[in-house]
């Protein structure tokens, strides 16, 4: 867990590191919330999404930067167009996060309404992303993938929590 001033987020690094930002334990109202981030953020491990968009990163600018040349504004083409494919790019793979978030979940026998919930709680806070906002996020927008946890959802009416009370607090509690 990691303090950077509230921001509410997760992160898979290369290596299968996953660094959670206090404001997303913060947030969060139940430790199945969590866990659903934390499908996520393995689903982005397996695929090895880290080591894939920084490599692809590179070799885009790289490549644009050839075709495109040195000219006056060619920075900032180069820059949008970058921005452009990589965020279609990331979009696909934070979509398949998703999917295999989904899957983790129903085979852990947990609900994916936690994980909907969240989505949901953020898109109240911070609003979504709509039109050209959204063709350019490098996310699906979070009501779309509220919906898809929603519509994946086994409906379990009774689960066996991920983590006791007890253990919830505590986990709350690591960098107060």
């Amino acid at each position: 867990r990691v303090s950077t001033n509230g921001l509410v987020n997760a992160v898979a690094a290369p290596g299968g590191h996953i660094v959670f930002f206090s404001g997303l334990i913060d947030k969060a109202d139940t430790p199945e919330e969590v866990a659903g981030v934390l499908a996520h953020e393995i689903g982005h491990v397996a695929a090895r999404d880290p080591l894939r968009i920084a490599l692809r990163a590179a070799g885009s600018a790289g490549i644009l930067s050839m075709v495109l040349g040195d000219f006056a504004g060619g920075t900032l083409v180069l820059i949008m167009a970058e921005q452009v494919m990589q965020a279609s790019y990331t979009r696909e793979a934070e979509a398949e996060a998703d999917a295999f978030a989904l899957k983790l979940l129903d085979d852990a026998d947990l609900p994916a309404e936690a994980f909907a919930s969240f989505f949901d709680k953020l898109r109240e806070e911070y609003g979504d992303t709509e039109g050209l906002a959204e063709y350019l996020n490098t996310h699906p927008n979070l009501a779309s993938r509220a919906a898809a946890a929603r519509a994946a959802d086994s409906h379990r009416e009774v689960f066996y929590p991920v983590l006791s009370k007890r253990e919830w607090a505590a986990l709350k509690a690591i960098c107060e």
